[in-house]
């Protein structure tokens, strides 16, 4: 009798346990978004116009009221960027495809979404030509050098945008890494030509520079976010209440981008001056960049020796969020 009661408490219990087991199982699969409540992201960024709804996505508190913590870390140059990326010491990063695909090469990245894609009616990026310098065509600029910096976004789009007035051949690169110093030497005559990207373009012309090309009709991703691989894999829906968030931000910002002129100021050094003439291109909703997107890129790449094998499509973006 003892040892019949004994039995039916110990099955009671068994019964107990798998039921404890089953509902946490369950409680799993039901709400994994509650495993990925408080994650932190660390995501590196410029200091350029193109990273606004970021910030106010923070500022807003856009990303923590979807349970991610959002941490900007801020660089002056995407070479410090991207050691800190490679490094360890951030998760992700604003950027672009060009230096997606160099930091590939070595490390688990991929991007999560386009942060800019030129648009026909918006310049960000412009080639121009110094005040005074009596140049006001592409054609005159053969046999010369035009600024930019090497092996970037900024050299790839300036070959776009030759490419698309048919100009192939006849002009190189002069390496000018610095926005700030190309900027002023192109202003003060000691450059002939310099590739600006936006809010500079705009001063620039506005100070007597000549605007030789834009990105207008270019159609291509300028700019991206990207994340760790490992960090998409272990916290995907963290990743994607952050990609929400951020799409809140962009829909919050492309209406009325001066409505957060004190974040454009001490974060980004917009020109206070510049904010009644300046003509805010919008930001991307949340996509990925097109399988053509990224071909040019890497066939522009593969030409400049910066790639000697391409990679897959699924290889550097993370098409799982987007499932």
């Amino acid at each position: 009798m003892i040892m019949e009661k004994r039995n039916k408490i110990i099955i009671a219990i068994a019964l107990l346990v798998a039921a404890a087991v089953l509902i946490a199982g369950a409680t799993a699969l039901l709400s994994p978004k509650e495993n990925d409540k408080g994650t932190t992201i660390r995501i590196g960024v410029l200091p350029v116009i193109d990273t606004l709804p970021l910030y106010v996505g923070v500022e807003q508190k856009l990303f923590a009221d979807r349970g991610v913590n959002v941490e900007l870390v801020e660089f002056n140059s995407a070479m410090e960027r991207d050691a800190a990326f490679t490094s360890g010491s951030i998760d992700g990063y604003f950027g672009d495809l060009v230096n997606t695909l160099v930091i590939a090469k070595s490390t688990d990245v991929k991007v999560v979404t386009v942060d800019y894609h030129t648009l026909a009616d918006h310049r960000m990026f412009a080639i121009l030509a110094s005040p005074g310098s009596g140049i006001t065509d592409l054609s005159q600029l053969n046999g010369s050098d035009i600024a930019t910096s090497r092996a970037s976004v900024s050299e790839y789009i300036m070959g776009e945008m030759l490419k698309a007035n048919n100009v192939t051949s006849g002009i190189g690169v002069n390496e000018v890494p610095s926005i700030p110093v190309r900027y002023n030497s192109l202003m003060s005559g000691q450059l002939k030509a310099a590739v600006l990207p936006e809010p500079f373009a705009t001063r620039a012309i506005e100070q007597g520079a000549v605007l030789l090309a834009d990105d207008r009709g270019i159609d291509t991703a300028a700019t991206v976010i990207a994340l760790r691989g490992s960090v998409i894999s272990e916290h995907g829906d963290a990743v994607r209440s952050f990609l929400q968030a951020y799409n809140a931000s962009v829909n919050l910002v492309n209406p009325d981008p001066l409505a957060f002129s004190e974040t454009l100021e001490s974060k980004i050094h917009f020109p206070a001056d510049l904010e009644s003439s300046f003509d805010f291109p919008p930001m991307s909703s949340i996509s990925l960049p097109t399988d053509s997107d990224l071909q040019r890129v890497q066939d522009w790449m593969v030409g400049k020796g910066m790639l000697s094998t391409e990679f897959a499509y699924n290889d550097v973006m993370a098409t799982q969020l987007y499932g």
